[in-house]
């Protein structure tokens, strides 16, 4: 059925990010501000959104003004899929590796590292609505151990996180090399389908196609 007014479209949407949850409109504004218009929980990135306004053919726009989306590159985005589908504009490759980016160690763990700020602040706010603000030290509203965990939460027990190979200089520098098209916000085993699995004509000169794993984890 057509959706026509703006209550009804922000509890849809609800429904279907968080079907568990009881719908709400403004719960369902809130979530949608944060998941997409929110600098400080979303970040496309210099990168990305270079990408973006490229893609949908926005060059108005500096390189890093805005990192987080639109309702104008929303808009743009409708536009492509319906001109996708209307065979006006081709559908982009997403196995080409001019589609994809690589996220280095230090970008996942400045994400955890941030992850665990949030926590900080979290505790932080609930002591501060339970202590007298007069009385209370630094020490006493800021505790480093939702940080430390985070931290050690990735390192540990992280699915991109292993011991190096250290067999000898080559071996090491090889695992330093290796790409993973698993992990938070990535692929898995299970749903990674013979497309992704493939060796791309992009892959050429840039990944060896011979180290990668046996079994399950091959191609990936």
């Amino acid at each position: 059925p057509l959706i026509k007014d703006e209550i009804s479209a922000l509890i849809d949407i609800y429904s279907r990010l968080r079907p568990g949850d009881p719908p709400n409109a403004d719960n369902a504004r809130k979530l949608i501000n944060e998941m997409f218009f929110d600098p400080q929980h979303y970040d496309l990135g210099k990168v990305g959104r270079y990408k973006v306004n490229r893609r949908l053919e926005l060059p108005a726009r500096e390189v890093g003004e805005n990192r987080a989306l639109t309702r104008e590159d929303i808009v743009a985005i409708i536009q492509r899929i319906i001109m996708v589908n209307n065979g006006q504009d081709t559908p982009d490759d997403i196995d080409h590796l001019g589609n994809r980016r690589i996220r280095t160690v230090g970008e996942l763990v400045q994400n955890q590292f941030r992850i665990g700020l949030v926590r900080l602040e979290r505790v932080a706010r609930e002591r501060t609505s339970i202590v007298n603000l007069e009385m209370v030290t630094p020490s006493a509203l800021v505790n480093i151990r939702p940080v430390v965990s985070a931290v050690k939460e990735f390192f540990g027990g992280s699915q991109l996180s292993q011991f190096m190979d250290q067999t000898n200089p080559l071996a090491e520098i090889t695992n330093k090399r290796r790409l993973s098209a698993m992990g938070p916000g990535g692929l898995s085993r299970e749903r990674a389908g013979f497309d992704v699995r493939d060796v791309h004509y992009s892959h050429y000169g840039r990944i060896c196609p011979i180290e990668t794993p046996e079994g399950p984890n091959i191609g990936l």
